[in-house]
């Protein structure tokens, strides 16, 4: 028997998320039946999605239990196996939850084993090389699809799904504008990733910055936050625009989720396509888009921004404090 630290789920979060929403346990954990394996978490990701699994409502996963690891992407290694698909040693990707070990009875195909990329950090393999990459790859290449000459709007543009979408839009010549909060990370779009223009969502004259950034209006949106800005971008869309929806992350800390977009009725008029999509539904281009996104690294034509903590006890701090803006592109905690 051996033991592991958790971070447990302590109760629904009542509006914004708070430290004291989760519990630190120390569990035991059990032998390795046949077909199983043992794991021992190295690198756990913090996603906004994370928020929507604490909360008792419908969704296209389950809640996370009271009492239970809150679910979490990231990167183990086996160091024991009763499996002969895994071997010790091996690095998996995979639902590792907050929590230092664990035994998987029966892995199924979510756990993927992962071959580093010479020359790139482990790491990247939750952030562009993983799903944030595919998140933004499906959304900008199979969704909005950019032509030179278009223009393009992108929220939450400083985070793991938005820098690099950010890339990609640039990469195809579009004319790009980014949504972000705080003057270092629109100096960050611009100075170092080339966006065209960047709007501070916390300048109280952050609309007149947008309608001033849109004098021909926007032609795709790649939308990562909804809110009051949503509005503000829905208004400013051309006919037959086109909007990839990936998250709504401004209503995921508040106890009621917003009904929507005020001005609703502007997509029906011009023409707007709008459609939504879960990166879950992708999972089986996850290698092929990983290889190009690789490639792309390598080749220098895009950059990987990550944010990296250190040490498990640094989970809740660093989830609750994502969503003040602190940190830039992908927001990982290193338990090793």
């Amino acid at each position: 028997m051996t033991t592991s630290r958790q971070f447990v789920l302590a109760r629904r979060p009542q509006g914004r998320v708070r430290e004291d929403d989760f519990s630190l346990v120390q569990t035991e954990i059990g032998p390795v039946p046949n077909g199983g394996i043992r794991l021992e978490t190295l690198v756990v990701s913090l996603d906004p999605a994370i928020r929507g699994w604490l909360d008792d409502r419908p969704s296209y996963l389950p809640p996370v239990a009271i009492g239970a690891p809150v679910r979490s992407f990231g990167l183990a290694r086996v160091t024991e196996s009763r499996n002969p698909g895994y071997r010790p040693g091996d690095v998996v990707r995979g639902f590792v939850g907050w929590q230092e070990r664990q035994v998987v009875p029966e892995p199924d195909p979510t756990w993927e084993r992962i071959t580093p990329e010479p020359g790139i950090p482990l790491e990247t393999a939750l952030g562009v090389l993983g799903m944030p990459g595919l998140t933004a790859w499906v959304g900008v290449h199979d969704i909005l699809r950019p032509e030179p000459g278009q223009t393009m709007l992108i929220s939450g543009a400083s985070g793991a799904v938005g820098t690099l979408a950010v890339q990609l839009a640039k990469r195809a010549g579009a004319r790009v504008l980014g949504i972000a909060g705080g003057t270092m990370k629109c100096a960050l779009l611009t100075e170092q990733l080339g966006l065209d223009a960047a709007i501070d969502r916390h300048d109280p004259d952050w609309c007149d910055h947008l309608t001033a950034a849109t004098p021909e209006g926007i032609d795709l949106v790649f939308e990562n936050s909804g809110g009051p800005m949503f509005d503000a971008t829905i208004a400013r869309l051309e006919n037959h625009a086109r909007i990839a929806l990936c998250g709504l992350i401004d209503g995921y800390n508040q106890a009621t989720r917003p009904a929507g977009p005020a001005n609703f009725g502007l997509l029906l008029t011009k023409r707007v396509l709008t459609q939504g999509f879960i990166v879950l539904d992708h999972l089986h281009r996850a290698p092929e888009i990983g290889k190009q996104l690789a490639g792309l690294i390598r080749d220098q034509e895009i950059q990987a921004i990550q944010t990296v903590e250190h040490g498990f006890d640094r989970l809740p701090v660093a989830f609750v404090g994502s969503f003040t803006g602190g940190h830039l592109g992908k927001l990982l905690v290193d338990l090793t």
